[in-house]
Order: structure tokens, then C-alpha cells, then sequence
């Protein structure tokens, strides 16, 4: 571990944290108002929202001590966070696979990254604001990828007065291994009346572990680092120029078994996004927005001793070029108008064998909202998109939200949604099960499919709120890797894959939400998913994803002495594998943050609280019981 970034770090935010910053800002940060703008591109409050939505807060991913989003969605309903090959976390949602889940940054598409997925374990929270989760297809608002539903992590912005925050803690797992250390933080403020800035920072080291003694070692050696800025400007009153950065580096070093023999894998994985967007607001609800999006990923792995076929060099980029226009028509009528350009690359080498692709989508869109009736809210779009890989796609959606009372909502809608095939899996021959498993492309994939139709009723009054929601979801056309041969025999052996569309399959579930704020200071929140997946190609339930899901915790909070608790749940029922093995099992963790006063407050909790052990394909999914503590500050 190097101490000298660290304290490089921590001191380089106190420099800037040194400006003009006011007494009155170090207190905890603002609750903010539940309005999301993922499920319509403008801003709702969440009960009028249309659709399944969920909002995730800054305070919730605090008193989760979450260090990334992958941990901040432990919460979310219906959304499972898996483990998928590489050790990649990925967000899956409604049984959908997490191949199916759009992950947007602030409303802006991330390159893919190691076997397509975005790890959001390389995504910091340090900055973010709120992420919203959209269960059900949105393809209609953003196309692609969104055939399940979509994760829009928001960040914050660019304030208007002076603060900051910095944090460090430290963390060991019961073993005493896989010790952690971290430290991050942000600042920023007004620079002129017109322009103003926020930097963020986090550099953290991860011991790896083995427990088990063999291999492959069950958490490897990591070493996140993390740097991003943003800036706005203000042309007038009414207009607003705002660009920024970020950028990510990610090394991953740990043993495994790889062709037959011991080998250290290393992984350097790598994210930078840059963008430039202009808003305009013109009347009371016309909005303007265009914007250009850059977003990079690049990975070198290697194994030592060295092995031919495990020496790989991937870079993917997403070029994204956007403009929408939201305005009042016919007095009622929201109107939203998009048009996009974006071009996604891939140059991927292993074994010496280089594939350099590009395809590009253009795809317009349609949006309107209004009002059926006074108490009936509707919103229509669609969205065409045109592949060149694939050819042309429509993504309709309609909702509809009936207002029963000022604090309750009945919700329905009706959508569809796509995901094209990637570009590896059209180009790239990849390897999988540490070169057991050959995967070969299909240039002639087509696009898959779904349509889902849900019904839910949400509402809030006082110190109570919940809501409950059906779907049904029809998939089609899914792309699946289906056994063709075996080559070589003994410690040669390898089976032959090759993608297909060859799968359908429905899926059906029920989500139930609930919350309520008890006297002396506590509060119970909880949700519980059930759903059934089933493949209609006759393979029967499709593996890998659990029956039920649900989240509970108990939390207390006393402001007059800055004391805040948690003890929580999470549970995964009936989680059935490929190989029809089945389990079941809940996990508990505790938090606790005491604040010394306005400026300074200390935190510790415990993760895995019983320490459940869960192993699947010899990667293990559930890090050991594991403690940590640390300090945050306030300016």
C-alpha cells in the first residue's frame, strides 16, 4: 500500500476545502426532495413518476457505508446485484440478466467493459447525488440495453456555495485479511457570480484473501483510484454550460488456476469519460438540452508465468452526440423531441489475434404527456432506433398514473425493449471457466426483444408509505452460447460454444414496498420481491437468479446528540443455478455515526454480521464478516 497517495490526497482537499467555505455547511448534507427525472427525461415527483421508480439517497448510501454503487444497491427492489465471470458486479432487474440493464452516468452511456458488463464496483460513491433505478423496459426513452430496465447514477454538481467533505476509514475481514483502506472526498463552490466548480477524489487498497487455501484465491488484491471534476457556466440567466471529467483506474492481482496451471492474474482496468452539454430553459417548461459524451474503458490483462491465450488487451468507447426539447403544446400537452448519434468501438486483442470493430445507432424519439382527465396522467413515446449491425428497431411505452387522492397513485403501463448484440459477441472469440470454455461470435445475431406489462399502487401519508406492483414480461429472440464440440483431450480439453438466438422465456413478479417512522427516533423500511422465470424453450427455470429478494432494516436516528444506527437485512430466497443446486439465505450488517459536532463526526459497522459463506464456480459471493471505522469531516 502506498501511505504517500493518501496523504497526498487528504491534503490536497484540504487545500481546496481552505477557500471561502462557510461554518453553516458542515452540517450533514441536505435531505433531498424525492424527484427523479429518470423515468420521463423530466423532473417528477416520485409518486407522480410513471412507471416502477426507485431513489436511492446520498444519506442512504452513507449509513450503508457504501463504497460503490454495486454495494449502494443493496437496497433497490427487484434488482439483484450478481457476481458474473472476472468477478464482475453487474446489476440484474426483474429476472432479467444484468446484460440487460442500461447503467447510465448522469443520464450518459458508459462503454462497455470486461465481457461486456459495466462493474459497478468501479463506480465510487464519493460524488454521487442520488441513483435512480427504473424497473420494466425504458428503450422507448433510451433504446438500447434498457430491455430490463436502467440504473442512472447521478452526480453531484457544480454548488453555488463553497463545501466539501473528506473521509477516511479502514476495514478488515474476521479473518484478519482482506484489510481495506480508504480515503475520499469533494469541494468545490463559486469561483465568479457565473462560474463555479466541484472536484472529487478517492484512492482505496484491498488486501486479497484465501480463506479456502486453494485455488483461485477468494478475493483479490485491489487497488481502486478515482478523480473527477466538474464545472458550469452560466451564459445567462436562463442558459448553462456545463462539462466534466472522471476518471477511474482499477488493478485486480490474485492467483488462480489458469490453462493447467498456478498463475498470478493481473488486470488493470480502466475508465475516463469526458462531456460538454448545453441547457437552455426558454418559457415556463420549455427545456433544451444537447450534449456530447465520451466514455472509454480499457483493460490489460496478463498471467504470470505467462500464458498465450490469457495475455488480452480490450478497449471499448462510446461516442454519444444528443440533443432533446421538452415543451408545451396545446396547452396540456409535454412534448418531448430527441434525436442521438452514437457510435460504439471495440479493438480487442488476445493471443495476438486483434478485432477492431465499430457500429453506430442513430435513433429518434417521442415523448408526450398529459392529462386524460383531471385525475388521470398519461404518457406516450416511442423511439426508433437503426443499428448497423442489426437494422431497425421500434420501442414504444404508454402509462398511465390515476390520482386516487392527494396521497395515492394507481399506475399502469405497457413497453417494450431491446438489446442489440454486442460487439463481442457478433466479432470476438473469448474464453471463459480460465480457458476451459472457447465462445465464438455470430455476425448474424439479431436483436433480443422483451414486452412487459405492469399494474401498482403507491402511496405516502405522514409517517407511512408503500406500494405494491405485478408484472409480466415476455423476452424473445435471447442470446445464448450453445455447445457445438470438444477439442483436444486431457489438460487440452476445451468445449466449443457459439451464441445463438435460441431462447425465450416469461418472467412474473410481484414487489412490495413499506416504510414507516416510529416514535423515539426509529424507523422500519423494507421491500420484498417474488418472481418466476421461467424458459419457454423447454430448458425450465433459468438459473442463477433467486425466487424472492427483499431488504429490511431497522434504523434510529437522535439529532440532538448527531446519533444515527442501522441494523439491516438482506435476503435471497431460492436462488437456483444452472446446475439445479438451490439456496437460500439472509444477511445482516449494523451501522453506527456519531457526530462530535457541526464539522466532525465518527462511524463504524460490520458487514455479513453471521458470516453466511456462498460459493458458486469456485468464486466466492459473499465477502467474510468484516468490520471498519473511520472518521468523516465537513467544511
Amino acid at each position: 500500500m502506498n501511505w504517500k497517495r493518501y496523504v497526498l490526497l487528504v491534503a490536497g482537499l484540504a487545500v481546496l476545502h481552505a477557500g471561502p467555505v462557510r461554518a453553516d455547511r458542515a452540517a450533514a448534507p441536505q435531505q433531498l426532495d424525492e424527484v427523479v427525472v429518470t423515468a420521463t427525461g423530466s423532473a417528477k415527483e416520485l409518486l407522480d413518476a410513471p412507471g416502477a421508480i426507485e431513489v436511492i439517497t446520498a444519506r442512504e448510501i452513507r449509513d450503508l457505508n457504501a463504497l460503490n454503487v454495486a454495494e449502494a444497491l443493496e437496497t433497490a427492489v427487484g434488482l439483484v446485484v450478481s457476481r458474473e465471470s472476472g468477478r464482475v458486479e453487474a446489476p440484474g432487474i426483474r429476472g432479467t440478466r444484468s446484460k440487460h440493464t442500461l447503467v447510465l452516468l448522469d443520464g450518459r452511456r458508459l462503454a462497455f467493459g470486461f465481457n461486456d458488463q459495466v462493474d459497478l464496483r468501479q463506480i465510487p460513491t464519493v460524488m454521487v447525488e442520488r441513483i435512480e433505478v427504473v424497473r420494466g423496459p425504458a428503450s422507448a426513452l433510451y433504446g438500447n440495453d434498457a430491455l430490463g430496465g436502467v440504473v442512472n447514477i447521478i452526480t453531484r454538481k457544480a454548488p453555488e456555495q463553497w463545501h466539501g467533505t473528506v473521509t477516511g476509514q479502514a476495514g478488515v475481514n474476521i479473518s484478519g485479511e482482506a484489510a481495506e483502506y480508504a480515503g475520499s472526498g469533494f469541494a468545490g463552490g463559486p469561483v465568479t457570480d457565473r462560474f463555479r466548480f466541484l472536484v472529487a477524489g478517492e484512492l482505496r487498497h484491498k488486501d486479497g484473501w484465501d480463506e479456502s487455501g486453494s485455488l483461485p484465491d477468494d478475493g483479490y488484491e485491489e487497488e481502486p483510484g478515482f478523480l473527477a471534476g466538474r464545472a458550469a457556466f452560466d451564459l445567462t440567466d436562463r442558459q448553462t454550460l456545463t462539462t466534466g471529467l472522471e476518471f477511474m483506474d482499477t488493478v485486480y492481482t490474485g492467483d488462480q488456476f489458469y490453462e493447467n496451471l498456478a498463475r498470478e492474474r493481473r488486470a488493470d482496468e480502466k475508465r475516463r469519460g469526458y462531456f460538454l452539454q448545453y441547457d437552455a430553459g426558454f418559457r415556463s417548461m420549455d427545456r433544451l438540452m444537447v450534449r456530447m459524451n465520451r466514455s472509454e474503458y480499457e483493460n490489460e490483462l496478463e498471467f504470470t508465468p505467462f500464458a498465450a491465450s490469457g495475455e488480452r488487451h480490450t478497449e471499448q468507447a462510446t461516442t454519444q452526440a444528443e440533443a432533446r426539447y421538452t415543451g408545451l403544446f396545446l396547452d396540456g400537452h409535454l412534448v418531448t423531441l430527441g434525436a442521438e448519434y452514437r457510435r460504439d468501438g471495440l479493438d480487442d486483442t488476445l493471443a495476438g489475434t486483434r478485432t477492431d470493430r465499430d457500429v453506430d445507432n442513430i435513433s429518434l424519439l417521442i415523448q408526450d404527456e398529459f392529462h386524460l382527465s383531471d385525475p388521470l396522467y398519461t404518457v406516450l413515446g416511442i423511439r426508433w432506433d437503426d443499428h448497423s449491425a442489426f437494422g431497425s428497431q421500434w420501442s414504444p411505452r404508454g402509462s398511465l398514473v390515476y390520482r386516487l387522492s392527494d396521497h395515492l397513485r394507481l399506475k399502469g403501463s405497457v413497453g417494450q425493449g431491446f438489446r442489440a448484440p454486442s460487439l463481442t459477441e457478433l466479432y470476438v472469440t473469448s474464453l471463459r471457466k480460465r480457458g476451459k470454455e472457447v465462445f465464438e461470435s455470430d455476425p448474424k445475431l439479431k436483436a433480443e426483444t422483451s414486452t412487459t406489462w405492469e399494474l401498482g399502487i403507491a402511496g405516502d401519508h405522514g409517517r407511512y408509505r408503500g406500494g405494491v406492483t405485478g408484472f409480466y414480461t415476455e423476452v424473445e429472440d435471447l442470446i445464448e452460447s450453445v455447445f457445438l464440440r470438444t477439442e483436444g483431450s486431457g489438460k487440452d480439453k476445451r468445449d466449443i460454444y457459439r451464441y445463438r438466438n435460441i431462447a425465450e422465456a416469461t418472467i412474473k413478479g410481484i414487489e412490495a414496498e413499506a416504510g414507516v417512522r416510529l416514535p423515539g427516533g426509529f424507523s422500519l423500511d423494507g421491500n420484498l420481491t417474488w418472481q418466476d422465470v421461467e424458459d419457454r424453450a423447454g430448458e425450465g427455470a433459468v438459473g442463477g437468479l433467486p425466487e424472492y429478494k427483499g431488504y429490511f432494516k431497522l434504523g434510529y436516528e437522535l439529532p440532538d446528540w448527531r446519533l444515527r444506527a442501522n441494523l439491516r437485512m438482506s435476503y435471497i430466497g431460492n436462488l437456483t443455478y444452472a446446475d439445479g443446486n438451490s439456496e437460500s439465505y439472509p444477511l445482516f450488517g449494523a451501522y453506527v455515526a456519531k457526530g462530535l459536532n457541526e464539522r466532525f463526526e465518527i462511524f463504524a459497522g460490520v458487514n455479513n454480521l453471521f458470516d453466511k459463506q456462498v460459493e458458486q464456480n469456485d468464486v466466492v459471493q459473499i465477502d467474510p464478516t468484516t468490520v471498519y471505522a473511520g472518521i468523516t469531516a465537513h467544511f
